[in-house]
């Protein structure tokens, strides 16, 4: 493994959607154009593949040896705060050497809201 490399993790609930699943690929391809350096790919808490543990194997498989979860969840509930932090220490804990750490929420955030307010045209 290369030394400090980092993988960047999207992570949503999951849907039986299809369509919903596409969107986080998507976002992590706006995230992996923004940060060429870092590793990204896309995983789900439950319900659609690739799981979390799956993202963290594809991760540590490109060489990550920093796993960051970004959490593509407006607000810091129990999947947030519990839930994700939790299977991401599973999928972390077998591989030696690699740590991995949670970010926050989306939201409350100005941008969130503007990002509303555009949407809505207003």
């Amino acid at each position: 493994m290369l030394p400090g490399m980092i993988g960047l993790l999207l992570v949503d609930h999951g849907s039986r959607r299809a369509a919903s699943n596409t969107q986080l690929e998507d976002m992590a391809a706006r995230v992996a154009a923004r940060r060429p350096g870092f590793l990204v790919t896309a995983a789900h808490m439950e319900i659609a593949p690739p799981s979390i543990s799956d993202g963290v194997d594809r991760l540590v498989a490109q060489g990550a040896t920093e796993i960051v979860a970004l959490l593509y969840f407006l607000s810091d509930g129990r999947h947030s705060q519990e839930d994700v932090p939790h299977l991401l220490a599973e999928a972390v804990a077998r591989h030696p050497g690699v740590t991995g750490r949670c970010g926050a929420a989306l939201g409350p955030h100005d941008k969130l809201a503007d990002l509303l307010l555009e949407r809505a045209d207003c």
